[in-house]
């Protein structure tokens, strides 16, 4: 008999876990961009549903949930379905939304054209596994799950280390008041006026295209500079060495300054959000909650470095499966308060903790991938392009899950994992992804290390943004004054 109960809850939680991904994208990414596309939320809800779904099926193994039968159906479906998604449909919708945003192709020839790409990315794909870490050798064919998991599982894990090691120092730096600058009121107010001295130039400057545009249309084709367009030429650029000789020049140097002013208004607006940031951010190190905060950026400067030894230790000796840091402290914390009174499976309880503990880190260091991520593509591209950063996002989460399961099967005990292994391919090598973590994300978080200790030198030689004035000397004088 089917367990219409345990179908049931499988169904609702990946139905709900999708409904949180849209509504994450609706609310956090999209409201800060333009441009908005159902489809490439619609894949980024799955593939963040499929995700969640891989940690629950973990879950749902432990509690017993759902018949064994439909559990290794669901797994294999969540699998098969986002190397799907990871290795087909994404790479090729990606590809095709390049290509149709170039304007120069009908849909129908994106399609084609990325139909070749993708047929190339795969074979790249597939050959690259030979020079990767960590992938068998295909012995019985590359057709095969293993090969795909193996695969997904290096790069991915790549991925995570890298953004662990980041996030293991960023996040302590970002908490502990010792590094907080104190930014004051004046400093922002100075750089808001940069910001408005900025935009009233170029706008100024957009005024005089236009009245430059009307007067050439005014005037004809073949009319000479003369008069009030020359008279503008010679105010305009009166400055420069060369001056323009007729008014189309007039407006092709005009247009030039506007891009050269709009680009210092982006960049003029993102360090004036990173002041405003690091001001709330000193005036909350003192209140309790910034105390609090203060606190816990120690502790987890602690945990970083205790980490970094025992991923170090690792690499040299092995790795260590018995001691875990949770259990560890766990036992010490409940030997001291109970004095022995307090009787808890500790390995099994410490089990449960180090899994919400990996997900924190994992979810934390995401974040910070995201705003970094986000920063990028407003500083490269001036607001950046939603579906190229959506569809990037999507394919990333869905490596960081691959790669998740394979680093928490670890923690699941022996009973729970027959399930699991079967779906992800059978017999893999899981101790070298280990490894490969531990190496990854040591040599992370020494490179974090090192460039965030450069940057708090820098800001203790220099100020923040150099243009700041102090209050005694005034604000910088209005250059379009009159």
């Amino acid at each position: 008999m089917v367990d219409l109960l345990g179908l049931c809850a499988g169904l609702g939680t990946f139905a709900v876990c999708f409904g949180i991904g849209w509504w994450f994208l609706s609310y956090s990414l999209y409201q800060h961009l333009d441009e908005k596309d159902h489809k490439v939320q619609g894949l980024w809800s799955l593939v963040f549903a499929l995700s969640c779904n891989l940690l629950i099926l973990v879950l749902f193994e432990i509690l017993g949930v759902m018949d064994r039968r439909i559990r290794l159906v669901d797994w294999y479906i969540t699998v098969w379905g986002m190397l799907l998604l990871l290795l087909c449909v994404l790479p090729f919708y990606h590809i095709y939304r390049i290509l149709c945003s170039t304007g120069t192709l009908r849909p129908l020839h994106a399609a084609g054209g990325a139909a070749l790409v993708w047929g190339a990315y795969m074979y790249c794909f597939w050959r690259m596994g030979n020079s990767l870490p960590g992938v068998p050798a295909p012995d019985e064919g590359i057709f095969r799950m293993k090969q795909a998991i193996s695969r997904v599982g290096v790069l991915g894990t790549w991925m995570i280390a890298v953004l662990s090691g980041y996030a293991a120092v960023s996040l302590p730096y970002s908490y502990l008041s010792l590094f907080v600058r104190p930014v004051e009121a004046f400093e922002v107010t100075a750089m808001e006026d940069q910001l408005r001295q900025a935009n009233d130039m170029c706008e100024e400057k957009r005024k005089r295209i236009l009245l430059a545009q009307q007067e050439v249309e005014r005037m004809g084709p073949g009319t000479s500079s003369s008069g009030l367009l020359g008279s503008m030429v010679k105010g305009v650029m009166s400055w420069g060495g060369n001056h323009p000789k007729t008014p189309r020049d007039t407006i092709r140097a005009l247009e030039v300054e506007v891009e050269s002013l709009e680009s210092l208004c982006r960049t003029l607006n993102i360090e004036l959000m990173e002041l405003r940031n690091e001001r709330a951010r000193a005036l909350e190190s003192r209140t309790l909650w910034g105390h609090i905060k203060n606190m816990s950026g120690y502790a987890m400067s602690v945990y970083c470095v205790y980490k970094m030894y025992t991923c170090l230790k690792c690499l040299i000796w092995g790795e260590d499966l018995v001691s875990d840091p949770v259990g560890s402290l766990l036992s010490f914390a409940l030997a001291r308060v109970s004095h022995g009174s307090i009787v808890l499976n500790v390995q099994q309880l410490s089990q449960y903790l180090t899994l919400l503990f990996i997900a924190a880190i994992s979810g934390m260091s995401l974040r910070g991938f995201l705003r970094s991520l986000r920063k990028i593509f407003s500083r490269v591209r001036g607001g950046g392009t939603a579906t190229n950063l959506v569809l990037l996002l999507t394919e990333v989460t869905g490596f960081y899950a691959i790669s998740s399961l394979l680093l928490i099967r670890k923690n699941v005990p022996l009973k729970y994992r027959h399930d699991m292994d079967a779906a992800l391919g059978g017999d893999l090598d899981f101790q070298f992804f280990h490894r490969w973590f531990n190496g990854l994300f040591l040599a992370s978080a020494l490179v974090a290390m090192l460039v965030f200790y450069s940057q708090y030198q820098a800001h203790l030689n220099d100020p923040l943004l150099p243009t700041h004035m102090s209050p005694q000397s005034g604000y910088m004088k209005r250059s379009g004054s009159r």
